[in-house]
């Protein structure tokens, strides 16, 4: 869920803030794939960061998990939990993943929470094929 789109005089573009609610699971997998990333561009990186690199990868590993696996991570059973965080990304990152999120809700026929997607994208992160 979109909780705020903001617009400051500095940005270029409007952001959107995603407040989850997550697991100590996906809590963990998302701090390893921020490492992961902030090692391979030899900066810190943050979540904004992650999903940006993540979904605009070329060749677009995001879009290409399979079936089983995608099934896997986009389990609400997972991904759910106490822990709450939020993430700002921009508005063109935040396109690519409601696109995401309809692929996949194509793809398994049923609905794919942010935070689903958002452990998804840390699942790819911390593949080495992405960079």
């Amino acid at each position: 869920m979109v909780i705020a789109t903001v617009a400051h005089e500095t940005q270029r573009e409007p952001q959107a803030t995603h407040r989850l609610h997550i697991s100590e699971a996906a809590f963990r997998s998302l701090v390893l794939a921020i490492y992961h990333v902030s090692v391979r561009e030899r900066d810190i990186c943050s979540p904004r960061r992650l999903l940006t690199v993540v979904l605009n990868a070329p060749e677009n590993p995001i879009f290409q998990l399979e079936g089983t696996l995608l099934s896997r991570l986009c389990d609400s059973n997972i991904v759910a939990g106490r822990l709450q965080i939020s993430v700002r990304i921009d508005s063109a990152v935040n396109d690519q993943l409601r696109l995401f999120r309809e692929h996949a809700e194509r793809r398994l026929s049923r609905p794919v929470s942010v935070a689903e997607a958002v452990y998804a994208c840390s699942y790819v992160a911390n593949l080495e094929r992405l960079t």
